[in-house]
């Protein structure tokens, strides 16, 4: 691991697949003992696809164990986090340098510039 966002991404990718094993193997408990830790963690890092995963799960969990509330409150949760998403997607795809995933043929789409590098001349900092 190169560092400990990576290995929080990991636990958390960790817990809500356990989570989701309890959950089909028809233990809630341990499921919910691993999918709230995972929610958590999750969104400590963040990671909105692992948070959208688990807040899926945590609708479903909820609902199968009668907790409407609970259930409504993930499935809010899940809505957000599809919404961001999706919204996080479009934004992407409309970037310019979106266009290098198709580009196989002449000049590049998208024309790159050189960077200044950082200057330490006080000149350029008046």
């Amino acid at each position: 691991m190169s560092n400990a966002e990576d290995l929080n991404r990991l636990t958390a990718c960790s817990l809500v697949l356990l989570g989701h094993i309890f959950y089909v193997l028809g233990n809630h408990r341990e499921s919910n003992n691993m999918v709230v830790p995972a929610m958590q963690l999750a969104s400590k890092i963040p990671d909105m696809s692992v948070q959208l995963w688990s807040s899926a799960l945590l609708k479903d969990l909820n609902k199968a164990c009668g907790n409407t509330i609970d259930a409504h409150e993930a499935a809010q949760m899940h809505q957000n986090f599809s919404q961001q998403l999706l919204q996080d997607h479009i934004a992407a795809c409309s970037l310019p340098e979106h266009n290098l995933i198709s580009w196989t043929d002449g000049p590049p789409p998208v024309q790159f510039q050189a960077q200044n590098g950082p200057t330490t001349s006080l000149a350029s900092l008046l």
